[in-house]
């Protein structure tokens, strides 16, 4: 005779945008995976408003939530009602949130890091677009091929501009770049703070970049893309030095003027290349760096990243 085996269904209890509240359910079914995922799906509408609800130690930010979604953890946040009831170490589960009262079941998805290429229009919105999380995912090992998602996303057209010899462009979107990577790395910062900017190339540089302090690059990216010049109210104060980009194979000669520096834009690519490379160890050593990550990386847009949209022929 077919055993019977416990499955349950989860509720995860969003309110103000924050997981406040778990819940639990366990019942005991048999037949195939297929069957009893089936049998669970039915059920999540029926019984959420009975489930005994457990609030969760510290609330987590929706957003958090979402990125443990999109890596395929989120089991972690549930462990502690599966220790509970005791569940065995692969427990067969269904999750619905509970937003604002309202169970939302949109879609079924299986364990595992979160496709969002798979979903449909109605959740991600219109157009169909590679999920960059699973593109660069190695599936043997578990991990991110993260330098060719930084490449394809931003240093591919940095260096299609400069080989093109287009080397204004290539260096505002190279600041543009930096602005972009201290921001998935520090988050926002309110006007009058420390630039994030600056805190990334002192964080990640092994030294200044092509000779320029963070500070002096800061007052570079400034003019440069507000301006389209090399004069940031700081420069033209005589408060920091201005910089002169060139393009040569020989080093230029030091400048007779002490408030002129040359800076090399061939140096300045490959030493924030070397400093991408020490900001992406770091996410392996911190691994829960990926959280913010997602947070944040989810929001940037870039070349590489186009939805397609089929549009109905007009007559």
């Amino acid at each position: 005779m077919e055993k019977h085996e416990p499955v349950y269904n989860i509720y995860v209890f969003i309110e103000a945008n924050e997981l406040r509240e778990m819940g639990i359910k366990e019942y005991y079914r048999q037949g195939s995976d297929d069957k009893k995922l089936a049998f669970l799906s039915q059920r999540a509408m029926l019984d959420f408003s009975s489930v005994q609800r457990v609030p969760v130690g510290v609330p987590i930010p929706y957003d958090e939530y979402f990125a443990r979604q999109r890596l395929g953890s989120d089991i972690i946040v549930y462990e502690p009602l599966f220790s509970k009831v005791k569940a065995g170490s692969s427990p067969l589960y269904c999750v619905t949130p509970v937003i604002d009262g309202v169970p939302t079941v949109n879609i079924s998805v299986p364990p595992g890091p979160l496709d969002m290429s798979k979903l449909p229009d109605d959740i991600t919105g219109r157009g169909k677009m590679d999920d960059y999380l699973i593109k660069y995912l190695n599936q043997e090992s578990g991990t991110y091929d993260m330098p060719a998602l930084i490449n394809d996303d931003y240093f591919k057209a940095i260096r299609l501009l400069f080989r093109n010899q287009h080397y204004i462009s290539c260096l505002k979107l190279l600041m543009s770049f930096l602005d972009t990577i201290a921001y998935v790395e520090f988050g926002d910062r309110e006007r009058g703070k420390p630039s994030v900017f600056t805190d990334w190339v002192r964080t990640f540089a092994s030294s200044d970049l092509a000779g320029a302090t963070p500070e002096e690059l800061w007052e570079f990216r400034n003019s440069l893309l507000h301006m389209s010049n090399l004069d940031s109210k700081k420069v033209s104060a005589g408060k920091v030095v201005r910089l002169m980009p060139y393009v040569g194979s020989q080093e230029h000669p030091p400048s007779m003027d002490p408030m002129l520096k040359y800076i090399s834009v061939n140096k300045l690519i490959d030493d924030v290349a070397e400093a991408i490379q020490k900001w992406i160890v770091s996410y392996n050593e911190f691994p829960d760096k990926w959280l913010t990550f997602i947070q944040r990386y989810d929001r940037v847009v870039s070349d590489d990243r186009n939805a397609f949209v089929v549009m109905t022929p007009t007559k």
